[in-house]
């Protein structure tokens, strides 16, 4: 018998995080935040380093569109529809002369009615069944479940990118490139001739390798001042920290931002703000108060606009940057960006507006650094 087969989620992702294949792209992000705050590891009682990592993977597929894209195409190019049921009457005709014989009792014929009343429902039962969607399975919480607090800024970032990147001894040469089994550091136990765990460096961690042991595949790092390590070369690529740290920006830049997308927002007040973006790149505006602190972050299109109200009131410093692949881990464009800092300052309430030049250039703005800009 013919079963039908649901080729929607042929991996599951959307059942790992609790979500319809038609969810839109926010739930995706929404779902994924509420499953770290409960699996990740480090979360007392509720954490569960696999569950997360399922967690993490399916995330890291729905949450940009050009894969999930993907996904949801091949999976509609293979999906298995059910053959349509052809029901067949077998049809027997009694002799004439046996009917004029041994004529059918009224016993006879209600059993044969019955019997046909019965293969008729059979058969509608198998085609519904068949027909009939897949059930869907949601994964809930139990309602017991211990109540997690909210996440710091930090933590809030280790939840959603992994462990930050470390930087071990010496000049960088090489870093931890992602990968499906963690790095391991090792360190060589003299009295067996054997190496022992000392722990696991998170991707995209700077290292500084002196020597490749051909024989293991192993290339010697310096860890301090008390001895070397050794990492398998599968897991290293060459770069130096600025390598790395594009690197690390790039994997986790999350989804695009939509034009005059809020990135952060502090407080709430009377001020409005009309931000527009002439320049052919996307644009990220900021403003600064007076104790630096960011108080409004927004994304803006190439040739996008922005009008924004119920802004807190102050004195703020507006600066923007330009570039492509505007990193949500980072705070900052992964690729090409220019960082400026307008001269003048704008007063909240009231009503102000941001022009970001064509060319990126301002007459009234000075370059700042990428660091700069990407502090919070």
């Amino acid at each position: 018998m013919l079963r039908y087969q649901s080729r929607l989620d042929p991996n599951g992702y959307y059942k790992c995080l609790g979500l319809q294949p038609a969810a839109p792209q926010a739930a995706v992000v929404a779902a994924y935040r509420a499953k770290a705050r409960v699996l990740h590891p480090d979360v007392p009682k509720t954490g569960n380093a696999e569950a997360f990592v399922a967690v993490k993977q399916a995330y890291d597929v729905l949450s940009n569109r050009d894969r999930r894209q993907e996904y949801d195409r091949s999976a509609q190019q293979h999906t298995i529809k059910p053959e349509p049921i052809t029901v067949r009457t077998a049809s027997y005709r009694l002799p004439a002369d046996l009917l004029r014989q041994r004529p059918l009792s009224r016993v006879t014929i209600s059993v044969l009615a019955g019997l046909t009343v019965f293969l008729c429902l059979s058969v509608y039962e198998a085609t519904s069944r068949l027909l009939a969607p897949p059930p869907v399975v949601t994964a809930r919480i139990r309602p017991n479940a211990a109540t997690v607090a909210p996440l710091s800024p930090s933590a809030h970032r280790v939840v959603l990118y992994g462990p930050n990147p470390v930087r071990l001894a010496g000049t960088p040469n090489f870093y931890v490139a992602p990968a499906g089994t963690p790095a391991i550091l090792w360190a060589q136990d003299a009295d067996h001739n054997t190496l022992v765990q000392l722990g696991q460096i998170p991707p995209f961690s700077s290292v500084q390798a002196v020597k490749l042991i051909r024989q293991t595949g192993m290339l010697e790092v310096l860890v301090n001042d008390r001895g070397n390590g050794f990492i398998s070369s599968d897991h290293l690529t060459p770069g130096d920290v600025v390598a790395a740290r594009s690197a690390y920006c790039s994997y986790n830049a999350g989804p695009t931002p939509g034009d005059g997308e809020l990135l952060e927002r502090r407080g709430s007040g009377s001020g409005t703000l009309l931000l527009e973006n002439r320049a052919i790149q996307p644009a990220v505006v900021k403003l600064r108060d007076q104790t630096g602190a960011v108080a409004v972050s927004v994304f803006l299109g190439p040739g996008g606009h922005a009008d924004l109200d119920g802004l807190p009131e102050g004195l703020y410093r507006p600066e923007f940057a330009i570039g492509e692949l505007w990193s949500r881990a980072c705070n900052l464009f992964a690729a090409g960006m220019r960082a400026r800092r307008m001269n003048g300052e704008i007063r909240l309430p009231g009503s102000a507006r941001i022009v970001v030049a064509a060319d990126g250039a301002n007459p009234a703005a000075a370059d700042i650094t990428d660091q700069a800009f990407e502090r919070e």
